[in-house]
């Protein structure tokens, strides 16, 4: 029977990726109030995201080395409390210039929680059960995602955008307090050897190039989605269907993969070729009434392999903290890099096209990974 102690164990990280997810996007929702509050533009208001998502990846180089030595329940709890308390601080700033600090300080604090609280899974489940525990656990960050857009419009109003972002993790904290002296989350490898060469296999890279296309797919299409749909004279809001879609879609894939006893890497391979289908019509084609729903396909399709990646990941090494922050890394940049790249794209030619050619090319690389690690030779070869 499940203690009261194993499950708040595993609920944690959940509740902690939420208040990630929150704070992540829910200035995006609000981008006039801000603007007319700060001076500031689009480019800006950009800015925001990628300070938030730089330091995502600058953080990996030393959470893959904590992981390595130590247990992830304590610092999921230090993480978290950081985090927390750096969010309510974001409401409480005069000036952009430090907004925008305060969100790459942010940024340090909820990539640390991120990637810590993916190897908190991978040290508690094996398995398919892995994989649908981290399919949930993707999904809980972008309905952290998803709640912060729809409230944004009120709370907006009433100078209190980040603050709702710390109050979602007071149950994460409550909870890791009382586990914080939790072993059962110990490294099992050298603790010794905690760089991110260690964690370093070919199985990790091929597992980071999934993750490149599934992330950056994701982001990118976050971003220009309301854009999009405006150039067909439709709106609403867009923002939270897409993440709702994305939350869906985690979550499904990690079900799948635990319910049917699908192979990681082909969950990967299968979703990652929709994907591609999808993006690639949505170059061919153009907008038209026809594609609107290719976006929601699409991003349906990137969000299904989360949690697979992650297990084959963590599985490829005995240092799976540093695995993990190997493809955090990897992701983050490339969802740094792609939303500028396709916005500057659409600005040239006027259209999406270019940018939907460039990530069905992402998912085309992605399926290819996929079906090597699937590979019984490639298994072997790991193995050996």
């Amino acid at each position: 029977m499940t203690t009261h102690a194993a499950r708040g164990r595993k609920l944690a990280p959940h509740l902690a990726v939420a208040s990630v997810g929150y704070v992540l996007f829910v200035y995006a929702a609000a981008p006039d109030a801000l603007m007319a509050e700060y001076g500031v533009g689009f480019t800006e208001i950009g800015l925001l995201m990628s300070a938030a998502l730089g330091a995502f990846v600058l953080v990996q180089v030393p959470t893959g080395r904590l992981t390595a030595q130590r247990a992830t329940t304590r610092l999921l709890l230090y993480g978290t409390a950081v985090q927390a308390l750096l969010a309510l601080s974001l409401d409480f700033v005069s000036s952009y210039p430090a907004l925008l600090a305060f969100r790459a300080l942010w940024g340090l604090a909820g990539g640390f929680v991120l990637s810590v609280g993916v190897t908190h899974i991978a040290r508690l489940y094996s398995g398919p059960a892995a994989t649908r525990q981290q399919g949930i656990y993707g999904g809980m960050l972008t309905l952290g995602g998803a709640v912060g857009f729809a409230l944004a419009p009120t709370l907006v109003e009433v100078g209190l955008l980040h603050s709702p972002g710390a109050l979602l993790a007071l149950p994460a904290l409550a909870l890791l307090v009382r586990e914080r002296n939790d072993v059962l989350t110990l490294p099992t490898g050298d603790r010794s050897e905690g760089t991110l060469w260690s964690g370093f296999t070919l199985a990790v890279a091929l597992a980071s190039l999934c993750y490149v296309a599934i992330i950056a797919s994701y982001i990118t299409l976050s971003t220009f989605i309301t854009s999009y749909a405006a150039d067909l004279n439709v709106t609403g809001p867009l923002n939270v269907a897409v993440l709702l879609t994305a939350t869906a879609g985690r979550a499904t894939g990690g079900v799948a993969v635990f319910k049917f006893s699908i192979g990681d890497p082909w969950i990967i391979a299968g979703a990652t070729t929709l994907a591609t289908v999808c993006f690639a019509g949505l170059a061919a084609l153009g907008p038209s009434p026809l594609t609107l729903m290719l976006p929601v396909a699409a991003m349906l399709a990137v969000s299904v392999p989360f949690g697979a990646v992650f297990t084959v990941a963590s599985n490829a090494t005995v240092h799976e903290g540093v695995a993990i922050a190997v493809v955090v890394a990897a992701g983050n940049f490339a969802a740094l890099v792609l939303p500028a790249v396709t916005g500057a794209l659409r600005d040239a030619t006027g259209t999406y096209t270019s940018g939907f050619a460039l990530l069905a090319l992402l998912n085309v690389v992605a399926v290819g990974a996929a079906a090597l690690l699937g590979t019984k030779q490639f298994s072997q070869i790991q193995h050996s």
